[in-house]
């Protein structure tokens, strides 16, 4: 008797540990960047992004087994940060689907294709002979390969002793090698098969027991927040949200109710105070610096930010604020890759990545050129990236445009104290000693992140007593947060740790 009733009770205590829900966070917790969240569920785990630690905070070439092992992976949307990893997780052994929307789907392939996370694989690489000793001559690029189908264009290949990063190849050959954009293309269509997409609004069961769904979050296009479902809790995953004031992609809806919470908080323990009213602002300036015969240089990020500088160019046009003569140029060939992504859906029309005006408007100012520079001595409007101009084309032309009065810099994302847009905006020389002459100043409108208005707004439809989670945040904005969010009465915030084991209850 004692034996059936030690079974009984075992078997009861066990069906409690399989109906358990749980997320640990693998990224993201205490730190902005890394997102990868491992949720537990009905004998599945689900993965919910995978993405780029930025320096300092976390290792980008390690999973842990648990994540390497995930039944699926959910990607919320294809910023760095959130995605830039699923190349490596593939590469170690992950079997799974890969789940987004369509627009999420196009963008993180279009970034593969052009090299993005690809560096993060250790391969035998090889290359041009030839090409390699020019450039020990003349310090000229090297095009690196590790698919089988270029070797039959090359006449004299080496190859790397062994299976390495493309970084340290770099090191030990002194060589400045760039990946093959050919062998991209084929690791993007590769992993084009393991995408499933999903529309917004349409649940989905990816498994007996566990459903999800894909929420707009009007962050980037098809940027998603996830609510997902199984042994009777919800659960729901922020991912980066939109401040409500975008051009392109509007603003979300409030989600329905959920047990559990896990919300981005990068910039919302700021105040912003955001309205249209600011794009006007901005309008004004510009076309002040160009009545005033002023090279106007917009430094900016990549994927979006500079999509929607063009846009608000194009905008200016329309309205009469500024005149089509005036020459626009895009410098950035990862910048200009997403730009020509984003035309093609406008005049495709196949999804709903932006709001419909968009789609009427057409995305890029008339003349506008996506292209380098040689000449920055005439007026133009110049959008590079990186947006805080310490990285990439605007790593260049800083030390070209700041020694000179007629330029106008619009700084239009979050810059690093220590960055070059950081020292410049504080009144700082750059830290080699170049001093500005250049009139800078700062634009928050463009931000793709919320306020705590916005924030509060997305938590309207949440009980104050369920679990929020504060994530892709360093821990003293999470805890400003928290302190906010309690002086609105809600009563169960946390600051989780990476590895962390959340039991959702």
């Amino acid at each position: 008797m004692k034996k059936f009733i030690l079974i009984y009770i075992f078997l009861i205590f066990a069906s409690f540990s399989f109906a358990e829900v749980s997320v640990t966070p693998y990224g993201a917790a205490g730190v902005v960047s890394g997102s990868n969240f491992l949720y537990e569920a009905a004998d599945k785990k689900i993965l919910i992004d995978c993405g780029i630690f930025m320096a300092g905070e976390g290792d980008n070439l390690f999973f842990p087994p648990e994540v390497l092992n995930a039944d699926a992976l959910i990607l919320t949307h294809a910023h760095l940060d959130h995605a830039g990893r699923t190349p490596l997780l593939l590469d170690k052994g992950f079997k799974g689907n890969i789940y987004s929307t369509p627009a999420t789907k196009e963008i993180v392939l279009n970034l593969i294709a052009n090299r993005s996370g690809l560096d993060l694989i250790s391969r035998r690489w090889y290359w041009s002979a030839n090409q390699a000793q020019k450039a020990k001559d003349f310090g000229n690029t090297v095009v690196i390969h590790w698919t089988d189908g270029c070797a039959s264009g090359i006449k004299n290949i080496e190859y790397s002793e062994s299976e390495m990063l493309s970084a340290d190849i770099c090191a030990k050959e002194n060589i400045k090698f760039v990946l093959c954009k050919d062998c991209s293309k084929i690791e993007a269509d590769k992993i084009a098969k393991r995408f499933v997409t999903v529309e917004y609004s349409s649940p989905v069961a990816i498994f007996e027991n566990i459903t999800f769904e894909l929420l707009n979050a009007a962050h980037i296009p098809g940027s998603a927040s996830v609510l997902i479902s199984a042994e009777n809790k919800k659960v729901l995953f922020s991912g980066d949200l939109g401040s409500g004031f975008s051009r392109l992609t509007g603003t979300f809806n409030p989600p329905s109710e959920a047990d559990v919470i896990f919300m981005e908080s990068t910039y919302a323990n700021d105040s912003q105070e955001l309205n249209f009213e600011s794009y006007e602002k901005f309008q004004k300036d510009l076309a002040k610096a160009i009545s005033k015969n002023k090279i106007v240089w917009i430094p900016a990020l990549a994927l979006n930010r500079t999509q929607k500088i063009l846009y608000e160019l194009n905008l200016m046009q329309k309205n009469g604020t500024l005149s089509k003569d005036v020459p626009i140029y895009s410098v950035s060939p990862s910048a200009n890759a997403a730009t020509n992504l984003y035309k093609k859906e406008i005049e495709n029309k196949t999804g709903n990545w932006f709001l419909p005006e968009v789609y009427e408007n057409g995305l890029l100012p008339a003349g506008a050129k996506l292209q380098p520079v040689r000449n920055y001595d005439k007026q133009m409007v110049l959008i590079s990236a990186s947006g805080d101009m310490s990285l990439g084309m605007s790593a260049g032309i800083v030390n070209k445009l700041i020694p000179k009065k007629d330029v106008f810099i619009m700084i239009v994302n979050y810059v690093r104290p220590d960055s070059n847009a950081g020292r410049l905006l504080a009144g700082k020389p750059l830290q080699d000693g170049i001093k500005s002459k250049a009139e800078i100043k700062k634009y928050d409108i463009f931000s793709d992140h919320p306020g705590f208005e916005a924030v509060k707004y997305w938590l309207s439809n949440q009980s104050k007593s369920a679990g929020v989670y504060l994530i892709h945040c360093e821990k003293s904005t999470a805890q400003n947060m928290k302190t906010l969010l309690e002086k609105e009465g809600r009563t169960n915030i946390f600051i989780p740790e990476q590895g962390q084991k959340i039991i959702c209850d």
